[in-house]
């Protein structure tokens, strides 16, 4: 009874997204209102980008609760800060504005934010935002409050705070939108968690993110218009170095530090609101953020692409065991390390592999290879080397292990794939049994690895000889 009573009292889609979305305004409203140097044009405005990359990662919230709430958050902090009611109602559909268009040119041209780090995608993003949403957003603002009484925007600076109205929703975007779509999801938060003694960076690795801190300082110390670029060749190095999360963390202080530091010079000088010169340092800063996010995602796909490639060329694709060529090259390499620890080489055959191949087909037998592999590979050690070297035929290399502890596990092995069945594409399952040699060497060998296999075959052909589904241990 208490359930249901629970679940009775739980929120509704639009209910819980409504909540999500005005919280979410009104804080980012807050710390835009609270950053304003002058009386309308705020440092940093966090709100629009932060509801579009929010409806963005969580499609949830993009419903008619979502959009309420997040007018109704606009509207509050405005209202609630002093601004009249009609110049609050066009401030907040200007700024929903470029949330709307930004999501319809995403639909409109079918691309998928999900791959946001993948090809150009993420430039595709970044053209919608900067040239689609925020200049919509910006255009309708102007022409909209230039025709209020008492409005902070008149006719005769209305280019020049169309552009400010524009360019610094560009430094919005740029900050908070990669911050929020690259943001760790859960389950990789838990799993950086739980292995985080398992991984280890040098000093070096630091030596980046060190370099970018320096010029920043500088920043500070020559502040000036040449401060843009100082930290561009660390970001390169940054870029090259760290994941897109951690960039864009990086970019956002780099941004928010490089920005108050110009912005001090241009108000100083009375030149924040009439000149152009400002337009310019948010398109520059602009630009200074994109560059390292491209070059990041670059690199990304390149090291991700290197690695596809390494596996294929090592990695039997069918099983996704070691092939021949990468087994060979690492067993012999792993056995001069390990002269002195005892160790097991287990050949595999499955039997009768031609005559099922025979009488259902190829495809089963393809079926029959992964799911072989599977079942053996979930009774090994994560640092045991286990290879496909034939059509049917497998090698299992064991370091430090008993002969009795080797035989144990061939024979659970055994036992488990004669009880298991394997699953064919069209419902069918069918038994299949394995046959496996040992070869155990106790002492330190100087055999090659071709002897020792040609030794462990021997045991298997054995096996075979002596009636299939079974393990013998080589003399």
């Amino acid at each position: 009874m208490r359930l249901a009573a629970f679940k009775e009292k739980q929120l509704d889609a639009e209910s819980s997204a409504y909540i999500m979305s005005a919280l979410l305004i009104l804080i980012c409203s807050f710390i835009g209102i609270a950053t304003r140097p002058t009386e309308y044009l705020a440092f940093l405005w966090p709100a629009n980008a932060a509801l579009l990359a929010f409806f963005l990662r969580f499609p949830t919230l993009n419903n008619r609760g979502g959009w309420l709430g997040a007018f109704c958050a606009y509207m509050f902090a405005d209202l609630l800060t002093g601004t009249h009611f009609m110049q609050s109602l066009f401030l907040t559909l200007a700024n929903l504005l470029s949330t709307i268009v930004s999501l319809f040119c995403i639909r409109y041209f079918k691309i998928n934010y999900k791959y946001y780090n993948s090809g150009f995608t993420f430039i595709h993003l970044f053209g919608i935002f900067a040239f689609a949403g925020c200049m919509v957003s910006a255009a309708f603002a102007v022409l909209t409050l230039v025709n209020l009484p008492g409005s902070f925007i008149t006719p005769d600076n209305m280019w020049i705070d169309f552009f400010l109205w524009w360019t610094g929703e560009m430094v919005n975007y740029i900050i908070i939108l990669p911050l929020v779509l690259a943001f760790p999801r859960a389950k990789d938060i838990r799993n950086f968690t739980q292995n985080r003694r398992k991984k280890t960076y040098t000093f070096s690795y630091f030596f980046p993110m060190l370099a970018v801190i320096i010029c920043v300082v500088l920043t500070h110390i020559f502040a000036g218009p040449g401060a843009l670029i100082y930290p561009l060749a660390a970001l390169i190095w940054a870029a090259l170095t760290y994941r897109i999360f951690t960039i864009s963390i990086i970019n956002m202080l780099v941004l928010l530090f490089t920005y108050n530091s110009l912005t001090q010079i241009y108000l100083a000088d009375d030149t924040l609101t009439n000149s152009t010169t400002f337009i310019s340092l948010r398109i520059g800063l602009f630009m200074l953020a994109l560059a390292p996010l491209i070059l990041c995602i670059i690199s990304q796909n390149r090291n991700e692409l290197y690695k596809h490639v390494l596996y294929l060329a090592n990695y039997d694709s069918l099983t996704r065991t070691m092939n021949r060529h990468f087994f060979f090259q690492e067993s012999e390499s792993l056995l001069k390390q390990t002269r002195k620890l005892p160790f097991s080489l287990i050949m595999l055959d499955i039997d009768y592999f031609k005559r099922l191949n025979d009488e259902y087909g190829h495809h089963a037998g393809d079926a029959v290879l992964k799911q072989f592999s599977e079942l053996v590979r979930s009774n090994l050690r994560s640092y045991d080397r286990f290879a496909r070297i034939g059509g049917e035929e497998f090698v299992i290399l064991m370091w430090d292990t008993e002969h009795g502890e080797a035989q144990l596990i061939a024979e659970r092995i055994r036992d488990i794939v004669e009880h298991t069945p394997i699953y064919l594409d069209y419902g069918k399952s069918v038994n299949i049994t394995v046959s496996l040699g040992i070869t155990h060497q106790q002492m330190p060998q100087h055999m090659d690895l071709q002897q020792l296999i040609n030794i462990a075959d021997q045991a298997l052909y054995r096996a075979k000889h002596l009636g299939r589904n079974q393990v013998v241990l080589a003399s």
